[in-house]
């Protein structure tokens, strides 16, 4: 099969086999650019890969992207540019006017036209004349200039190659490298917008930041007038929100969820200024009314918070922090997967503050006593889950305890 396709090669005319041979350099640039702008993620890269691409292949000694700037002399500015002959590109003068003698090249005529622009011999084209001898010293005898759009009413720029040998650019090559052009414009304009849709992303990033800092900040503010009334309310609000928080992170919850569930903590019992102060320091037995009184505070924090337009629902999760899975909690009697999670974990933490940590009516029972506490409720009253992340607390660097020790 081989010596038929030599022999099939062999009955080409010299001609034919030259032009073959000037598409295969062409493809084989256009297929290494080609891969240049699949992976490039910004324009530098982009330009200077491409141009890489082509000066590797055949005759092809240089290629060069220039950018069509809207100044009083329509220069053409070198973006990128690549090749053995890298020095002839360097302080080159070149224009899109057709005024200017640096205009009438392969850059300026295309970026000009829209059309590609082919020099077929430096040393006879006249539109060459300007650069001439400094085609010699780099041994440059023809090129070809294609326009990059840029979508608007001209081009974005120019791609210019140029070739060591005369005739390198016949009309198959220009369709080419007029198709790599085009490609070439499109990667630009789709890194364009890919940067400017990072850039909304990250703006959109930083106000949701923001904005959640002036929410914290607005949570804390509220929490803190519990302080004022009743520092044992205060503190316990804060304990019970950063415990809460370790356990959502003990269970994977993501950063964003796991801050809804401070919040809420920060504020759990924020109905309490309902309560007159007497009743919450009542260092005896409450009675029966002065009880329904206290488990109003849900209701109440729950009519304070509800109208606040946060970002998670950390009015409901207030509301249900004192259900329970069997039913016996308030103020709803909401059983099992009716209670949203965050107030199941809010249940836990609450639970474990409240018997661990000292109040006016009585002393504190202790960590350990705590977690008996919890354990022997998980599954019936608390979620076992839930529980469970609070046991991983209790790690070689008791984080537990100190997260009971914050004042």
């Amino acid at each position: 099969m081989r010596s038929e396709i030599n022999k099939s090669t062999e009955l080409l005319s010299p001609e034919m086999q030259k032009e073959l041979e000037k598409r295969g350099w062409a493809l084989s640039a256009l297929s290494e650019a080609a891969a240049s702008l699949a992976r490039s993620d910004s324009p530098d890269l982009l330009v200077q890969e491409v141009c890489a691409s082509i000066a590797s292949q055949g005759p092809y000694i240089l290629a060069w992207v220039g950018k069509a700037e809207d100044d009083e002399r329509k220069s053409v500015t070198v973006i990128g540019a690549y090749g053995s002959a890298l020095e002839y590109v360097k302080d080159i003068q070149v224009s899109w006017s057709e005024l200017e003698p640096s205009g009438l090249g392969p850059g300026g005529t295309s970026i000009r036209t829209g059309v590609p622009s082919v020099v077929f011999d430096s040393e006879s084209d006249e539109g060459f004349l300007v650069w001439r001898e400094r085609a010699r010293q780099f041994g440059i005898r023809s090129a070809v200039g294609c326009p990059i759009p840029d979508g608007a009413n001209h081009p974005y720029g120019v791609l210019l190659v140029y070739s060591k040998v005369p005739n390198a650019f016949g009309e198959s090559e220009v369709q080419l490298f007029e198709s790599l052009a085009q490609e070439i414009g499109f990667g630009l304009r789709s890194i364009e917008r890919q940067h400017k849709l990072d850039d909304q992303i990250h703006e959109k990033e930083l106000v949701q930041e923001r904005l959640a800092a002036s929410l914290r900040a607005t949570i804390e503010a509220m929490s803190k007038t519990m302080e004022w009334r009743d520092p044992y309310t205060a503190g316990h609000q804060k304990r019970v929100a950063f415990i809460s928080m370790a356990i959502a992170k003990r269970l994977g919850w993501s950063d964003e969820r796991a801050q809804s569930l401070y919040m809420a903590g920060m504020v759990h019992d924020i109905g309490k200024v309902a309560v007159p102060s007497e009743i919450l320091t009542k260092p005896t037995r409450l009675t029966d009314l002065e009880m329904q009184m206290v488990q109003g505070h849900v209701e109440s924090g729950y009519q304070i918070l509800k109208d606040i337009p946060f970002p998670w629902p950390i009015a409901e999760i207030v509301h249900q922090h004192h259900e329970r899975l069997d039913g016996s909690g308030y103020p709803n009697g909401l059983k099992g997967e009716e209670i949203c999670p965050e107030a199941r974990i809010l249940a836990v933490a609450d639970t474990i503050e409240a018997m661990a940590t000292h109040r006016p009516y009585r002393a504190a029972k202790g960590l350990q006593a705590a977690m008996d506490e919890i354990r022997a409720e998980a599954g019936t009253k608390l979620d076992a889950k839930m529980v469970d992340a609070a046991y991983e607390l209790l790690d070689s660097q008791g984080t537990l305890q100190k997260l009971l020790d914050i004042q």
